[in-house]
């Protein structure tokens, strides 16, 4: 039996007296990237690994509709330096998509080094890769772990299109501060010469007019064209990694969310990072990678000795770059609107502490003639800014010249958010990226509206060869009418109504059964047709597999595959005889409620690794070093970078001395009852010793894992 997909939950928003009914629309997304609303109420999304998907609400339909090639880290070599954060990065409709049926797609070209602007036509409802007219090809670098792509795409109310672009740098190799490094063969470490640099796209905002055969320079921008040493389709410089952003659309200031860099504190290379969500009413440079937040400078540091040199003057920032191809002299910095570090901001406690990734979303404006409106009139003229770590909402109160009024949180425990737009008629739509950084399976979409006190319907759905049966139920007691949906490829077809449906579903690949309620409100159950393909599987061989194993005995094991052998793990993990953790390892539940408070989540999980380590490697690494529990637990407090990679943790000021010891025990205590071994696909495992309090019985669990293969799993029994 499958239970309904569309989840309605009621969240409390912390500054208004409405709820907010939120909505899980889509699920099982693999790593969303952006999401951009039709005019007739359906969704596009695209995914990082090339998949452009339509979401259909009103039937609970998911298509995926092309696919695009592209350049992208992928799960079969995970810790590659090259392509870091490459993929299919934004999408948008054209304002006249309703009948031209066109999109815009920004992506990491397959072959070349370069990011693509093109646009795309629908054809029968499915993207036609024939169609593409590229705009821009942006030049890019992939090698040493450079980073920073943005990729956020939006239409102004005037047809304007704005494109969001990285500094295309490696933020690992400068401690966390300016990323400046002039010397020959470090050009990937030197933002100069591309967000500083005033005749390089890379590190901007660009606003152009699409044509019908590619684009023109609108006025306005922050280079006249014809400009010696400079491009003209910029409107904005001076960006990090511009994240999400958006347009007023009566104001026509474009708003976005600047992701900072990692140093933890001031020092003589230059001030600690900072998040920033930035507003431009014009043309104008942000200042990196020559100041960040509220126009705090960087010193020019010399990396040939590490000592920092002049200190830049925000009214007249120069770019003394060797690596630049453009103006020396820059235009005046402009300062943030909203700026924080990872501890607790000054300026904006509100903001919280902890881990930053800045995202900005739509400004509301209350129109009592429009179908929904999720906040009240007295929050009229609010942008909508939100956080990708810290999974919040803001509702940034706009007053007089677009001044900031009041900053309050909107919405919590979030998971990622990623893209938050919203429709015409007054749905907010949010994406949320899933758990990790990297290879998600648990991506989504969810429609926010103002809760009106009806309850969406329940329903279940099973599959008895086939036939199928639905059953459906309304909270409010209301009657419930059930339609049944196929999908085939990019389309769906109506097959019936009412409880039963005994027809053929062939060369469909999801059946869904469709509740209605009285006032219209859905809910979907889906039962899958087809298996999803989700790549090749190791084996995994034990020598007598049928005799049980002691603690501290050995087990000869073979893995057979593809997988590279160096990359190989086996684990052996005891299950007592209670069953107790049967389904691998786990926190206890405060624990769980601490870590997840702390956002520890936002970088780590427990058996799977993202941007920082696997909880259950870091315990196996230090399961015998006795000292491990106070190095980690300073290292909480200090941050540190390289023994996992290079990608830094920043000190968690938002854990006190006691919680951290605390985690640092948790993880540490993962590794009871479990042993391993690395880089052979053949060979001799040694289990665990007997843990404290533990009697025998029960079985081991033991587990073969590769980068891109579905791991192998087999019990024996245990003594």
């Amino acid at each position: 039996m499958r239970t309904a997909a569309l989840l309605t939950t009621l969240l409390s928003a912390a500054a208004t007296a409405a709820e907010i009914e939120s909505t899980f629309i889509a699920e099982h997304l693999k790593d969303p990237m952006e999401l951009t609303v039709a005019p007739d109420g359906d969704v596009y999304v695209v995914e990082r690994e090339g998949r452009v998907l339509r979401l259909r609400p009103s039937t609970g339909g998911i298509f995926e509709i092309g696919k695009i090639e592209v350049t992208a880290l992928r799960s079969n070599d995970p810790d590659s330096p090259y392509a870091r954060e490459d993929g299919i990065l934004g999408i948008t409709l054209d304002p006249g998509f309703a009948t031209n049926h066109r999109l815009y797609i920004y992506y990491s070209h397959p072959k070349e080094l370069m990011n693509r602007l093109s646009r795309f036509e629908l054809k029968d409802g499915v993207l036609d890769l024939a169609s593409e007219k590229v705009l821009i090809d942006i030049p890019t670098e992939r090698r040493d772990r450079v980073c920073h792509h943005g990729g956020s795409l939006t239409f102004g109310p005037d047809g304007l299109l704005f494109l969001s672009t990285g500094d295309n740098t490696n933020p690992f190799e400068s401690d966390g501060y300016a990323p400046i490094d002039d010397r020959e063969g470090r050009e990937h470490a030197n933002a100069m010469r591309s967000a500083g640099n005033t005749n390089d796209l890379r590190g901007k905002i660009l606003r152009i007019r699409p044509t019908e055969d590619g684009y023109e320079i609108p006025e306005g921008n922050l280079f006249p064209k014809g400009t010696a040493k400079t491009r003209p389709e910029i409107y904005v410089m001076g960006c990090r990694n511009p994240f999400r952003m958006s347009v007023d659309p009566k104001t026509k200031v474009i708003y976005w969310g600047e992701v900072g860099p990692d140093a933890g504190k001031d020092s003589e290379k230059g001030p600690r990072g900072h998040d920033e969500v930035n507003q431009a009413k014009g043309p104008g440079n942000f200042g990196w990678p020559f100041v960040i937040a509220n126009n705090k400078p960087y010193p020019i540091v010399d990396f040939n000795t590490g000592k920092p040199g002049v200190m830049t003057d925000p009214a007249a920032p120069k770019n003394p770059s060797t690596h630049t191809t453009g103006l020396k002299d820059l235009p005046p910095a402009t300062s943030a609107f909203i700026w924080y570090p990872y501890a607790k901001s000054e300026e904006f406690p509100v903001m919280g502490e902890g881990g930053r990734n800045a995202m900005a979303g739509p400004v509301f404006y209350y129109d009592a003639n429009r179908k929904y409106n999720l906040l009240g009139k007295e929050d009229d003229h609010t942008l909508l800014s939100y956080e990708w770590s810290r999974g919040k909402i803001f509702k940034a109160k706009l007053g007089e010249s677009e001044k900031l009024a009041s900053l309050e949180v909107l919405m919590s425990d979030l998971v990622h958010p990623m893209d938050f737009e919203m429709a015409a008629d007054g749905t907010m739509w949010l994406l949320e990226y899933g758990t990790e950084w990297w290879f998600n399976t648990n991506g989504r979409v969810r429609r926010l509206l103002p809760a009106d006190g009806n309850k969406a319907p329940v329903i279940t759905a099973a599959r008895e060869g086939e036939s199928f049966t639905a059953t459906a139920s309304d909270p409010d007691g209301g009657d419930v009418t059930i339609e049944w949906w196929l999908t085939q490829g990019a389309h769906e077809t109506k097959l019936g109504t009412g409880p039963a449906l005994a027809v053929s579903t062939a060369g469909g690949t999801e059946l869904r059964a469709v509740a209605k309620d009285a006032k219209g409100a859905t809910t979907v159950a889906r039962i899958a047709l087809v298996e999803e393909q989700t790549g090749p599987a190791l084996q995994l061989e034990l020598a007598d597999k049928d005799a049980k194993r002691g603690f501290g005995e050995e087990i000869a094991f073979t893995v057979k595959g593809q997988a590279d052998p160096a990359k190989t793990v086996v684990r052996a993990r005891y299950i007592p005889p209670t069953g107790h953790d049967a389904g691998g390892p786990q926190f206890t539940a405060d624990i769980e409620k601490l870590v997840i408070s702390k956002q520890c989540f936002a970088c780590h999980q427990i058996e799977k690794a993202s941007v920082g380590p696997a909880y259950l490697d870091v315990a196996m690494k230090y399961r015998t070093d006795e000292g491990a529990l106070e190095r980690l637990r300073a290292k909480l407090k200090t941050g540190g970078a390289g023994v996992w990679g290079e990608v830094p943790m920043p000190p968690q000021v938002a854990v006190n001395d006691g919680e951290g010891e605390t985690i640092v025990k948790s993880i540490l205590g993962l590794s009871s009852g479990m042993a391993e071994t690395r880089g052979s696909a053949q060979g001799m495992l040694k289990l665990s010793a007997q843990p404290e309090g533990v009697q025998g019985g029960g079985a081991w669990e033991i587990i073969a894992e590769a980068p891109g293969y579905r791991a192998a799993r087999t019990r024996i029994g245990a003594k």
